[in-house]
């Protein structure tokens, strides 16, 4: 039997989980150059890079709230809205320059997207489980 792909509500939420996640990492190591003080000049592109990645977040929390429609759980909904939150923080952080402060929450961040690519799939497991 051919397995059947998944809704088109959870596709999206995978594929903008994806480009979160890549974003964030790109915005890591772009992180980790200008606090060793190998590229300062890279702050601009940072910078741009977050608003980018806040934006793919707002997306993907989207997405998860209609995944959470179709699966009736919560958790990967809740765990996806955070994030927007947190990169708002982030950025209000970066403009007052508590540089540390921006570090340790930039790696929670990282973490918490990374996070969000496996709860993606697992959801789209769930949605074919029920279909």
């Amino acid at each position: 039997m051919a397995e059947s792909s998944p809704s088109p509500s959870v596709r999206r939420l995978q594929v903008t989980a994806g480009v979160t996640a890549v974003l964030a990492l790109i915005q890591l190591v772009l992180g980790l150059l200008i606090a060793t003080g190998i590229a300062g000049q890279l702050r601009a592109v940072h910078g741009g890079i977050g608003y980018l990645t806040t934006l793919s977040a707002v997306v993907a929390a989207v997405f998860a709230w209609q995944v959470a429609k179709l699966t009736g759980a919560k958790g990967v909904f809740f765990h996806a809205l955070s994030l927007p939150v947190l990169m708002i923080v982030q950025i209000g952080l970066a403009e007052v320059h508590l540089e540390i402060v921006h570090i340790i929450l930039g790696v929670l961040i990282v973490a918490g997207v990374v996070g969000l690519v496996p709860m993606a799939a697992k959801q789209a497991a769930t949605v074919q489980a029920h279909a």
